[in-house]
Formats: structure tokens, C-alpha cells, sequence
């Protein structure tokens, strides 16, 4: 989008842990321009990939039709980009006291959360829902897909890792207060990367360093499952959407895009 159209085109964050207030140095919430969906959530908050998609197209399509661009989406979740970009059926919303009981009977499972995300529908009764993977293109989409090789990916998240226990126990110290003080905290974000590992740290149970590889080890693993989910969703889109992978975010030709819209890369 040109200045001179006048309008603002707004960075939409899609990442599930970005959205929570108190915990914005463990979650790298730190952005050069402002970005929508970041810090708008509460750790004492539920918060879904349906009011996610909800809050989302909200802000793209607050930009209008006039402009080039009507939203940068900058993502870090794939469940929640598959959402947003697909118009695919979403889940419905399950009692959080049949989500434990559907964990319960899912820990022994090969893959325990698919396991247990099947059993809570099953125990809620919901009717059979349709692929994440399915459903029309909602917009017409140029992607920009950073792919690192994985050496210079696992080299960030080593550098990454120890930043987070150096400057993130103000995080962590804030949750484990709220929790003191009878909080409820979501517990998805206490079992985050980052958090859990900090919260540890401050109960004595690790030294920083040990934080630190905890830290790393479970980034490493996240890191290659997003790169199979959005490898995934870059096969079921082909055909369908403009598409630049870049191994090298220094990338002359897409540089300026990423300086002025999206966020730190890891």
C-alpha cells in the first residue's frame, strides 16, 4: 500500500500465547510498529482459536476494500492462520471439567492432545466437524513463507532461549503472584514455552541454565512441528495463492517488507 492511499494497513498477530498481557517478554511481544491481537487477553482468560479468527477478521476487515493491502497477517500458530485463511468449521466449545477428564483418558495415547481434543468432542457430544484443512480461501493471499535451514534456526533458538530466562522472570514472577494471590491462570499459558520452565526456575527446582536447555529442547520441537503444519498448508494452498519462501530474512526482496510489517523473526 502506497502513503499516499492514507490508510493504515494493519499487522494482525496469529499466535496463540501473543495475546496475553502479563507475559509479553517470554512470548517476544516487543514489535517496530504496532500490531493487532497482542496483549488484548488476560493470562485468567480463555482464549480460542474462534475468537481468535473472530478478533481477526474484525481488523482486516476494519481496513476497507479501497486498499492494496488490506492486513499483513503475521504468523506463529498454524491452527489459528488455517482459520483464519480457510473457511473451514471450527470445533465447538467444551466444558473445561470434560477437557480434563478427556486428558485423563488420552495420556497414554501415541499423540495425548489429539487424542484428548477427539474424546472431549465425543464426550461433548458434538457432531463430526470437517478437516482444518478444508474450505474455501477467504482472501487473496501473497505469502511470504520463512523457511531457515535448520542450523541457522536452531542457533536462534539457542540465542533466543537464553534471553528469554535473563529477562523474563519479571514475567514469570508476575504469574506466580497471581497465582498466590488465588488466580486462576489458563492453563495452557502454564504450561507455555518460557513460563513453565521460569516458574520452575523461581521455585528453585532448575538454575538458569538448566531453564535455558528446558527452554531450547521444547522450541526445537515446536520449531518442527510448525515447519510440517505450514509445509502442509502451503501444499493444500498451492495453486491457489502467490507464494515466496525465503531461507534468508536479509532477502533483498522481501527485506522492506518484513523492517516495516512483521515481527522479529526467530
Amino acid at each position: 500500500m502506497s502513503e499516499a492511499s492514507g490508510a493504515r494497513v494493519p499487522t494482525v498477530v496469529v499466535d496463540s500465547m501473543q495475546v496475553y498481557r502479563e507475559i509479553p517478554t517470554i512470548t517476544n511481544q516487543h514489535r517496530r510498529r504496532p500490531a493487532e491481537l497482542v496483549g488484548v487477553a488476560s493470562v485468567t482468560e480463555e482464549w480460542t482459536v474462534a475468537r481468535h479468527r473472530e478478533r481477526a477478521v474484525e481488523e482486516i476487515s476494519k481496513s476497507g476494500i479501497s486498499v492494496e493491502i488490506s492486513a499483513v497477517l503475521d504468523a506463529g500458530t498454524g491452527m489459528y492462520l488455517n482459520a483464519i485463511l480457510l473457511d473451514s468449521p471450527l470445533a465447538p466449545k467444551v466444558d473445561p471439567r470434560l477437557r480434563e477428564l478427556a486428558r485423563a483418558f488420552s495420556a497414554e495415547a501415541p499423540n495425548p492432545r489429539r487424542a484428548a481434543r477427539a474424546k472431549e468432542l465425543e464426550l461433548a457430544g458434538a457432531a463430526e466437524r470437517g478437516s482444518v484443512w478444508d474450505g474455501e480461501l477467504r482472501y487473496e493471499v501473497v505469502g511470504f513463507y520463512l523457511r531457515p535451514e535448520r542450523h541457522l534456526l536452531d542457533a536462534r533458538i539457542e540465542a533466543r532461549s537464553r534471553e528469554m530466562v535473563r529477562e523474563g522472570l519479571r514475567d514469570a514472577a508476575s504469574v506466580q503472584a497471581m497465582i498466590d494471590a488465588g488466580a486462576r491462570v489458563n492453563s495452557s499459558v502454564l504450561d507455555s514455552i518460557g513460563l513453565r520452565e521460569l516458574l520452575g526456575h523461581l521455585r528453585g527446582e532448575t538454575t538458569p541454565q538448566e531453564a535455558s536447555a528446558l527452554v531450547a529442547a521444547r522450541t526445537r520441537r515446536l520449531a518442527r512441528r510448525q515447519i510440517r503444519w505450514f509445509d502442509k498448508l502451503l501444499r493444500t494452498l498451492e495453486g491457489r495463492i502467490a507464494l515466496k519462501v525465503v531461507a534468508n530474512p536479509s532477502d533483498a526482496n522481501v527485506g522492506d517488507l518484513l523492517k516495516c510489517s512483521m515481527h522479529d523473526t526467530i
